[in-house]
């Protein structure tokens, strides 16, 4: 256990907790002893990631299997939602810091995306943020909490071949951005964190099939569209999100040179151009 565990003993949801960043977020949380609560679809993985929670040290876990999309399919072949449980649980319980760690990335170019194609991403990426803090507001409110959205590099500074990615991120961010203007009065506060590509396992491989099926170069499906960035680690990335939180910090941009390109594309976008053409593989 670290030598400091500010989080200690307080309840901490981790919405999207049972892989990924999510799952690592979950580890550094239960790290701490704090009190886990994690959200995510899938049950088999959700119980893998409540076992783990409890034997990295929580002070107690549970897991709410919760579809938060919008569009999501319900009908009477799939099982029931915790949906009902998690809104008892969560007037039943103030809430130290809500992790929002939903959504997921896409390829290709604009011209290929479908309607139905952005308003997925969308849903996946900006309207299970907001259900699930809709949802988690009283509670914030009640404990003078921290909401931490995932964002990332694409939602402050666009890049080509991204698909739908860039859009949905950007709403992210000027959701995120409001939320903290907003919540202030009720000191609520609200951390975005925008992060370059995240180390997996499948990185080189995970959008393989998409650029396969949308004829667009293999380089594309790397990890954060063919940019040339380093892959973060997950658990120093987690680690340092836990502790910006609690410092209530508003904005954290990592690698931070890309905060000086976001400040170069609003000031002078004929250089962010050509520096993001650079540094994109073609």
């Amino acid at each position: 256990m670290p030598h400091t565990a500010p989080w200690a003993g307080q309840w901490i949801v981790v919405c999207g907790g049972t892989s990924g960043l999510g799952l690592q977020l979950v580890i550094a949380a239960s790290e701490q002893r704090a009190r886990v609560a994690i959200v995510g679809r899938d049950r088999g993985r959700l119980e893998s990631a409540v076992a783990e929670s409890i034997k990295r040290g929580a002070a107690s876990a549970l897991g709410f299997s919760v579809d938060l999309r919008h569009r999501s399919a319900k009908g009477p072949e799939l099982p029931e939602d915790d949906c009902d449980k998690l809104r008892l649980w969560l007037g039943q319980h103030d809430i130290h810091l809500l992790l929002n760690v939903v959504g997921r990335s896409d390829r290709g170019a604009l011209e290929q995306l479908t309607t139905m194609d952005l308003l997925s991403m969308l849903d996946d990426n900006v309207l299970s943020v907001w259900n699930m803090t809709r949802m988690a507001l009283d509670s914030l409110k009640r404990s003078r909490g921290v909401i931490v959205n995932i964002g990332s590099l694409a939602g402050i500074v666009a890049a080509p071949n991204m698909g739908g990615y860039s859009i949905a991120k950007s709403a992210l961010t000027a959701m995120s951005r409001q939320l903290r203007l907003e919540l202030e009065l009720a000191d609520v506060h609200v951390l975005l964190v925008c992060p370059g590509p995240i180390a997996r396992e499948d990185s080189d491989t995970r959008y393989s099939q998409l650029a396969s099926a949308r004829g667009i170069d293999d380089g594309i499906s790397a990890p954060g569209a063919g940019v040339k960035l380093k892959a973060i680690d997950p658990a120093v990335l987690s680690r340092r999100i836990l502790a910006a939180a609690k410092l209530r910090r508003k904005e954290v941009i990592t690698p931070s040179k890309a905060a000086w390109l976001a400040a170069i594309a609003s000031l002078v976008p004929n250089w962010s151009d050509w520096i993001l053409k650079k540094y994109t593989k073609p």
